[in-house]
């Protein structure tokens, strides 16, 4: 479940800090203009420009410090949702939009409604206490016209709500479609049949912009009704004291005080107003994150300790599929010795990469049980199955970022241990390049990476197909050399790996 970093907290400390300090500075900066135009004289007029300058310098402050809080967060969603992909069954449609519209919305929320909530939480208590001690009349009047304002976006957000809610539906169903005509298109060009798909993508995507378009019309009407609301505030509070100032009964600096105060009063809600519908937006898709992580997390399993490394066991295990009718392994008994390397061979589409992605907890057998040691797979909490195994399939991925970025995924980066194994593998690279690296290179990377990983269980898929005998044998080496207190599975092709490992089991 998704949980505030430290960092994130003090952040948020740091963003109070600077909208008290920024409150005081417009505090200042008025009187200092009050000062000004009493009686005019030059210092009084740099006082003002420096006190402006500040308090816009640290209004910048504020918009960066929710920009390093809005990666913060979104950083801490994507990683939950990653942690879950493997654990639960999601629709890809409903995943897409999770990961890139969902929170990126929440982007739009830090940048543009947060600072407008922190403004009002801060300004708004500051900006009273000192309007009642100058005139307890105006202070009357801001008390009294302010709850008008956030009832009128209540209503207007439970208007907005079910409107919002069919703009991310049909958002959804659009991803879905688009996913869906990538995977087949070869298909559909191969049938002629390419026309008919572009046109049913074009059609979500007017559903969606015609949903979109009608939360947005509803954002327009509440930016204008919220405007409309503070601007007669405002203007009450001018009438009122200008009427009282050819009375006598108010002194023309207090009254010139208020004046500037009441414009700064209602900013943060006129602002906010501007911004609404993302807020609604953020609203909706923070509940959504809740719900797809909550759900996640309610796994039916069994975390206990389990002796490592463990044996594994397949009982009549039998794996079809998904849209195939023929199995690719059928009521399938294998035994792995705990602690040793077993290499897994077979013919090729006899089963040895299905058994791997069993093996690691990517695939769920359709009949049967894995076992390790006495403790079925099926029972255990998948994050605690997961972060015990290290599967470096035959093309490892290399992510778009310097090369020291792809070692550090498991964030267990030992510089010193790092530079010892590249060098045992005979892997020269520049770690903070993007270079594109061969598949050998590929394979050995994704071999450091489990080893990294510190996992007790390693499950390779041909870690060295394709590579010369020298470097092979230093694969070799380094996986005998890692192999105490793990169970290592190798699928595998190549006479030298099978030679050099203590167990061979053949599908």
């Amino acid at each position: 479940m998704f949980t505030i970093k430290p960092e994130s907290k003090k952040i948020l400390g740091e963003i109070v800090l600077c909208k008290v300090v920024e409150g005081f500075f417009i505090l200042l900066a008025a009187a200092a203009l009050i000062k000004f135009i009493n009686s005019p004289s030059e210092k009084f007029l740099l006082a003002t420009f420096g006190l402006f300058a500040v308090r816009f310098i640290l209004s910048g402050m504020t918009e960066r410090l929710f920009a390093r809080l809005s990666v913060n967060v979104q950083t801490s969603f994507r990683n939950s949702i990653h942690e879950q992909i493997f654990i639960k069954e999601t629709q890809s449609g409903e995943l897409l939009t999770l990961i890139f519209d969902t929170v990126q919305s929440l982007d739009d929320f830090f940048l543009k409604v947060a600072p407008q909530i922190a403004s009002a939480i801060v300004f708004l208590p500051i900006f009273f206490i000192c309007a009642a001690f100058t005139d307890l009349l105006t202070a009357g009047i801001l008390l009294v016209t302010l709850p008008i304002a956030p009832l009128l976006l209540w209503l207007i957000g439970k208007a907005t709500a079910e409107k919002n809610a069919r703009a991310w539906a049909e958002l959804q169903k659009l991803n879905a479609d688009f996913r869906e005509l990538l995977s087949a298109i070869t298909t559909l060009k191969m049938f002629g049949r390419i026309d008919a798909g572009a046109k049913k993508i074009h059609e979500a995507s007017q559903k969606s912009s015609a949903a979109t378009l009608d939360v947005l019309k509803l954002a327009f009407v509440s930016s204008f009704a919220l405007e409309l609301i503070t601007t007669l505030s405002i203007a009450l509070v001018a009438v009122t004291l200008g009427l009282r100032l050819v009375a006598g009964s108010v002194e023309f600096q207090a009254a010139l005080f208020l004046l500037l105060l009441a414009p700064e009063f209602f900013l943060p809600i006129r602002k906010f107003g501007v911004a609404f519908h993302v807020m609604i937006s953020a609203r909706e898709s923070l509940a959504r994150l809740k719900t797809f992580l909550v759900h996640a997390d309610k796994v039916v399993g069994s975390a206990g300790k389990i002796l490592m490394p463990p044996s594994i066991s397949f009982v009549d295990v039998t794996f079809t599929y998904p849209k195939k009718k023929s199995p690719v392994l059928s009521g399938l008994n294998l035994k792995f010795s705990a602690g040793k390397v077993t290499a897994l061979i077979g013919d090729s589409g006899a089963g040895k990469s299905t058994v791997l992605k069993l093996l690691a907890g990517l695939l769920t057998p359709t009949a049967g049980e894995i076992f390790w040691n006495d403790l079925p797979t099926s029972r255990m909490e998948k994050i605690s199955m997961l972060s015990k195994v290290s599967y470096v399939p035959q093309a490892p991925h290399l992510f778009d970022a310097p090369l020291i970025k792809n070692f550090t995924m498991f964030d267990t980066l030992d510089a010193a241990e790092l530079k010892i194994l590249l060098a045992e593998l005979n892997l020269p690279l520049d770690l903070n390049s993007t270079q594109k690296l061969s598949r050998g290179q590929l394979q050995r990377l994704g071999l450091i990476r489990a080893i990294l990983k510190n996992s007790p269980i390693i499950l390779l898929d041909e870690p060295t197909a394709g590579l010369d005998e020298l470097t092979e044998q230093k694969v070799i080496n380094l996986i005998k050399k890692i192999s105490p207190r793990r169970t290592i599975i190798i699928a595998t092709h190549r006479l030298a790996v099978i030679n050099a490992a203590d167990e061979v089991i053949q599908l």
